[in-house]
């Protein structure tokens, strides 16, 4: 569990050790966004980041914003105007904890390609790649596609540093869902 129905909460869960990003990886995920849709918050966000294992924040910056150097992979459920979110849930790729989209390396887009709602009730399948050859980061949402991006994240965001933690943060604020996840 990332966050309860409860307002401005935030959560994160890591991987105590760290992994390599010379190599690449395959993870799937369940994720869970809560029931609550018209008033239901904020979302949660995959991460990949060297610093720690205690980092978030609450409400529209995910847990993530300010976590730098990082990348992330956010799955947002609020519409935030000011932060340039689109209407509809959204995925998008994003770096250093910066959550305002503009300078995304990828999105946003709808993170369902079937409904522009994912505060559902249901447990959805999250799939993140990483092909460290090619240095590709791939995302799908219930068996589709939704994003990619091609960036060398090692060298550009990381310092040459390929050691890092995965985990996934998620926050509330005035707004709140039942958010969680688990390995699948």
């Amino acid at each position: 569990v990332l966050t309860h129905e409860v307002r401005n909460q935030s959560g994160s869960v890591w991987n105590a050790n760290k992994i390599d990003l010379t190599h690449s990886f395959d993870f799937y995920f369940n994720v869970y966004l809560g029931c609550i849709d018209s008033t239901g918050a904020d979302g949660i966000t995959f991460i990949l980041q060297p610093i720690s294992t205690s980092v978030g924040s609450i409400g529209e910056g995910l847990g993530f914003e300010g976590v730098s150097p990082s990348v992330g992979i956010s799955l947002d459920t609020w519409r935030n105007s000011r932060r340039n979110d689109p209407l509809f849930d959204h995925i998008s790729i994003q770096l250093n904890g910066a959550v305002t989209h503009g300078n995304d390396l990828a999105g946003p887009v709808p993170a369902s390609a079937t409904s522009d709602n994912i505060e559902d009730c249901q447990w959805h399948v999250l799939r993140i790649r990483w092909d460290a050859a090619a240095k590709v980061l791939t995302t799908w949402f219930d068996v589709q596609f939704r994003l990619q991006a091609a960036y060398d994240l090692v060298s550009k965001v990381f310092n040459n540093d390929p050691m890092v933690y995965w985990g996934f943060s998620g926050a509330t604020g005035g707004g709140f869902n039942l958010q969680q996840f688990c390995t699948s």
